[in-house]
């Protein structure tokens, strides 16, 4: 993301990918302004126009956002709400807003908080090169894109070798053959971790070898299947060697360090009242939030008085296991220097 200062305090936003679309859902609230020239139908004036297709022109509207929906699946950010400037007549009417990679949308915010700020900070850093994960067994391949909001699922490759339909037609030849064009159907220069339980995943590994694959590979064995295997390898030493500073890396890491530190009833606590005690101490090393809260005030004030006190942050995104391990912790937990 590129992000350049405008007049009275508005942020003009390069977006540059996927992962920035994310990183923009997450700074968008109701106190939030978002202008953008979009495509918008002309109103028609008689009964006899209104039976014609409308044609679209371009306006520009400033919009109030209502609803944020982010589609990695569709590669857009889709906001609606309120008009509350554009051209004449279209103040109080609503509108979409569709924002993809390498558009450019004006955001304003009533005040560019701690919480708003290091989000946006954090979408300038690209330390990680990305990773292309595949979770096999000799029945299906799964292939992951590992982005900053968590793991996108390119596609599915099964093997022909279990199923009535399949009865007799499996080739392991055919199956590797199919799940390396679907790897080359992917840009970027990614490295490429191959994971899974048996040693389907090996045989991967050195046919991928054979056929002089051009990016770096990986095999890493796992005990689960699918995304399960991701989340299990992504905190190996050797798979955050190979990631760098990744956004699932870090999850995984303050994920372990809560679970270790609560099983021993060590320095961690959750639940508002207690993280809310440890932030007005200033006692908290780390707080992960599930990226839903982050719109809560009650929230976002526990946020800012953890980060004076020299708290990091981290955002958790909904999607993947650690999400879904987050909410059942009430949402947000803490990691602490000590016990109060």
């Amino acid at each position: 993301m590129k992000i350049k200062e405008g007049e009275n305090g508005w942020k003009i936003l390069r977006i540059e990918s996927i992962d920035d679309l994310w990183y923009l859902k997450n700074i968008i609230d109701g106190k939030t302004l978002v202008r953008k020239t979009v495509m918008r139908r002309e109103d028609k004036r008689d009964d006899m126009d209104r039976n014609k297709e409308s044609k679209r022109k371009p306006v520009t509207v400033t919009v109030s956002p209502e609803e944020v929906d982010f589609q990695p699946f569709t590669d857009r950010l889709r906001i609606w709400g309120e008009i509350r400037e554009g051209p004449e007549g279209l103040a109080g009417q609503h509108q979409s807003v569709i924002v993809s990679a390498d558009d450019e949308v004006d955001i304003w915010r009533e005040s560019w908080d701690n919480v708003a700020q290091g989000i946006l900070k954090e979408s300038l850093l690209k330390s990680s090169s990305g990773a292309i994960f595949v979770s096999m067994d000799d029945e299906y391949a799964t292939i992951f894109t590992l982005r900053d909001y968590g793991l996108y699922t390119n596609g599915k490759v099964y093997s022909g070798k279990s199923g009535k339909e399949y009865a007799g037609n499996y080739s392991r030849s055919s199956y590797f053959s199919e799940i390396l064009r679907m790897l080359g159907s992917i840009s970027g220069d990614y490295p490429v971790i191959i994971t899974g339980p048996g040693f389907e995943g090996e045989y991967f590994y050195k046919y991928l070898q054979e056929n002089n694959f051009a990016r770096k590979i990986y095999s890493i064995p796992s005990a689960n299947s699918e995304e399960s295997a991701v989340f299990e390898i992504i905190g190996n030493n050797k798979v955050r060697n190979i990631l760098g500073e990744s956004r699932l890396s870090r999850e995984s890491e303050a994920m372990d360090m809560f679970l270790k530190e609560l099983g021993k009833d060590g320095n961690c606590t959750y639940g508002r009242k207690e993280i809310r005690k440890y932030a007005e101490a200033g006692a908290i090393e780390k707080l992960l939030v599930l990226e839903s809260f982050i719109r809560d005030s009650e929230v976002t004030e526990i946020m800012d008085m953890a980060e004076k006190g020299g708290a990091e942050i981290l955002i958790v995104s909904e999607s993947g296991n650690y999400g879904q391990m987050l909410r059942g912790f009430g949402g947000y937990v803490a990691i602490t220097r000590f016990k109060i």
